[in-house]
C-alpha cells in the first residue's frame, strides 16, 4: 500500500533585492518543502503550493557588503528585511505577500532605510504523471517523485517611498538608494523539481521582471528589466524524526537590461553604468523540525560581464558576498 504523505509543509521563502548600478531591482521567490517530500533550496524557487488552509509564515535578512573600486564616497552595503504571509486556497493553488524593510547605506554620504513595495504574488501547482495535472491534496511517496511544475505571476505595489532626502548631502537620494519602486512592477516565472533520488533533488527556475518609469521631482526614470535562471541541487543529509537537515548548491544567472532616463530633450535614452549579465555560485543549509525551517545561504558572483563595470560601484555582480538568514513557519488549519 502507498505511504500517503500529509506534509505541514516548512518553507523558506527568498526575495532578493540587489541594487545594481544605478538600479533598485527585486523578485521574490518561493522555496517549499515538506518534511518527507523533495527538498527546498536557497534562492531557486521550488513549485510545490502550500497545502490546502495551511498559513505560512517567514522573515528573512540578507547582508551585501559591496567591493570598493574608488577613493571617496561609495555604497558601504544593503540590508534587505523582509517579511512574508502566504496561504494555500487549494492544493495546486497558493497566494503570498512580501514586505521588505531595508537599509542602503553610503560611506560618508548617507544612509537610506524604511518599507519597500509590497509584492503581491499567486502561485499555480502542477505535476506530471501519465501527463500534466493539477497537484492534489494528497500525494504519497512514490508520486512525490513525478516531475512538478509552477506557474507564478506577481506584482509590486508602489507603497515604498521615492523622494526620501539625503541630510548629509543636502539633496535627495537617488533613485537606485531609495527604497521603493515608484510604479508596479510585475514579473512572472516558472519553475521545474525532480526528485532523484529519496534524499536529492533538482530545481530549475526561469523569471523576469519588467519596471515602469516613474516621475520622480527631479527626473523621470525606469530600472532595467532583470531575467533569472537559477538552478539547485539538494540533498538532504540528514533525516529522522521530525528532525531535517538540507545541504544545497546552487548557480544564479542574472541578466540585467540598462536603467532609462529622460534626456535634455524630454526622450528616455538608456544610461551608461547600467545593466549586465552575472552568475553567482551559492552554498547553504536548511535545518527544519516539524512547521519549523531555519536556512543560511552566502552567494557570489564568479563570472560577470558589466557593459561598465568600472563606473558600476555598489551594482549586482559587485558584491563582496550576499549572506542571508531566513526563519519560517506554517500551521495548518
Amino acid at each position: 500500500m502507498k505511504r500517503l504523505v500529509r506534509p505541514s509543509l516548512c518553507a523558506a521563502l527568498l526575495l532578493a533585492i540587489p541594487g545594481a548600478g544605478r538600479a533598485h531591482h527585486g523578485v521574490a521567490a518561493v522555496s517549499v518543502a515538506g518534511p518527507e517530500g523533495p527538498g527546498a533550496a536557497l534562492e531557486t524557487t521550488s513549485p510545490l503550493p502550500l497545502p490546502q488552509g495551511t498559513l505560512f509564515t517567514m522573515v528573512k535578512s540578507e547582508y551585501v557588503p559591496f567591493l570598493r573600486l574608488n577613493s571617496g564616497p561609495e555604497k558601504d552595503y544593503s540590508l534587505f528585511n523582509m517579511m512574508a504571509l502566504g496561504f494555500g486556497i487549494r492544493p495546486w493553488l497558493s497566494a503570498y505577500v512580501f514586505q521588505p524593510i531595508n537599509v542602503k547605506s553610503t560611506d560618508g554620504a548617507g544612509r537610506n532605510s524604511g518599507v519597500g513595495d509590497t509584492n503581491l504574488m499567486m502561485v499555480l501547482g502542477f505535476k506530471y504523471d501519465e501527463g500534466l495535472r493539477i497537484v492534489p491534496e494528497k500525494e504519497s511517496l512514490d508520486e512525490l517523485m513525478d516531475w512538478h511544475f509552477s506557474f507564478w505571476a506577481a506584482t509590486t505595489l508602489p507603497v515604498g517611498p521615492t523622494e526620501r532626502f539625503n541630510g548629509v548631502l543636502g539633496e535627495a537620494f537617488a533613485p537606485d538608494m531609495q527604497t521603493g519602486f515608484g510604479s508596479m512592477a510585475p514579473s512572472v516565472g516558472i519553475a521545474a523539481l525532480k526528485q532523484l533520488t529519496d534524499d536529492l533533488s533538482w530545481l530549475g527556475e526561469v523569471n523576469y521582471q519588467h519596471f515602469f518609469p516613474h516621475e520622480y521631482s527631479f527626473t523621470r526614470y525606469q530600472f532595467g528589466g532583470e531575467t533569472r535562471v537559477n538552478t539547485a541541487l539538494v540533498y538532504r543529509a540528514y533525516g529522522k524524526g521530525r528532525f531535517r537537515l538540507d545541504v544545497a548548491g546552487e548557480l544564479n544567472g542574472l541578466h540585467l537590461q540598462r536603467d532609462k532616463e529622460r534626456s535634455e530633450a524630454g526622450a528616455m535614452e538608456s544610461l551608461s553604468a547600467s545593466g549586465g549579465a552575472m552568475l553567482y555560485a551559492a552554498v547553504g543549509t536548511r535545518l527544519t523540525y516539524g512547521s519549523f525551517s531555519a536556512g543560511l545561504g552566502v552567494r557570489r558572483a564568479f563570472l560577470k560581464d558589466l557593459n561598465e563595470e568600472a563606473d558600476q560601484q555598489g551594482a549586482e555582480g559587485l558584491e563582496r558576498l550576499r549572506a542571508s538568514f531566513t526563519l519560517s513557519y506554517s500551521t495548518r488549519f
